[in-house]
């Protein structure tokens, strides 16, 4: 399977515009003095699933969070469809923004409000200020909030409150909310590691099916090889302040170890 996505990837080629420029970016957060990663280094093409593979701590979500600039990177620069978003202002920061989906490990949602107000969320980039703070939504976000919700198999759950979904279920309306973005580029952080083994093919399968319908760019943190190997276009290893390019068919023993340690 993954062969056929590498493939595919591939045949693109040069053809495929990049989305997603990383140049000699470094982080350290300084509340511990504590380095992240250093010079990284990392291009990624419309249309590639692309998984951070690394260890706990790794600097997988960091960098995830430097693309969308909810860290702000040290230093080095970070273009995404164009825009530098390292220096940029926030007002250029929210526009790009408006492109990008987040799914986040823990769900991230409003456990009080239905499931349809959770979707709704994310068509606030949409909306002027002042209807996103009072949260006057037009009939079109409602209309693309269902439908988003109905590409993930739960339009009849709309009007429950979030607190009362499963683990799996809570994770599908997050996928809703990314898409109810229309988003170019999604990125997802650790989205499986909440979910039993069951779970995780379908949701990792939900949201590779959704990215390959609609042209979405996606960058996945992962900690399971297997599924890593199944599901990306494209690996990357995040481990000891630095990022890993991993070619097709090199993932083996010794690789392994280079990426989790001993």
């Amino acid at each position: 399977m993954r062969d056929q996505n590498i493939a595919r990837a591939q045949q693109a080629g040069s053809e495929t515009e990049t989305v997603i420029s990383i140049r000699n970016l470094s982080h350290t957060y300084k509340r511990g003095n504590l380095t992240v990663f250093k010079d990284v280094n990392l291009q990624v093409r419309a249309g590639e699933n692309l998984v951070l593979l690394g260890p706990s701590g790794g600097g997988k979500s960091t960098l995830l969070r430097c693309i969308n600039r909810l860290v702000k990177a040290s230093s080095g620069t970070i273009h995404v469809f164009g825009t530098e978003v390292v220096a940029s202002s926030l007002h250029e920061v929210r526009k790009v923004r408006r492109h990008i989906g987040m799914v986040f490990q823990n769900f991230n949602l409003i456990d009080r409000i239905s499931v349809l107000d959770n979707v709704l969320i994310g068509r606030l980039g949409y909306l002027s200020t002042y209807r996103s703070v009072l949260g006057l939504y037009h009939k079109e976000d409602i209309a693309e909030a269902m439908h988003a919700l109905d590409r993930v198999s739960l339009a009849d759950f709309a009007h429950q409150l979030a607190m009362n979904l499963s683990g799996g279920q809570r994770q599908r309306v997050a996928i809703a909310r990314a898409m109810a973005q229309r988003p170019k580029l999604l990125l997802a952080d650790e989205p499986v590691s909440n979910l039993d083994p069951l779970l995780e093919r379908e949701i990792l399968a939900l949201l590779r099916d959704i990215c390959r319908e609609d042209g979405i760019t996606s960058i996945t943190s992962l900690h399971d090889v297997t599924l890593a190997e199944e599901f990306a276009t494209q690996l990357v290893g995040v481990r000891d302040h630095k990022v890993t390019p991993i070619e097709p068919g090199e993932f083996d023993h010794d690789k392994l170890q280079e990426v989790y340690g001993a």
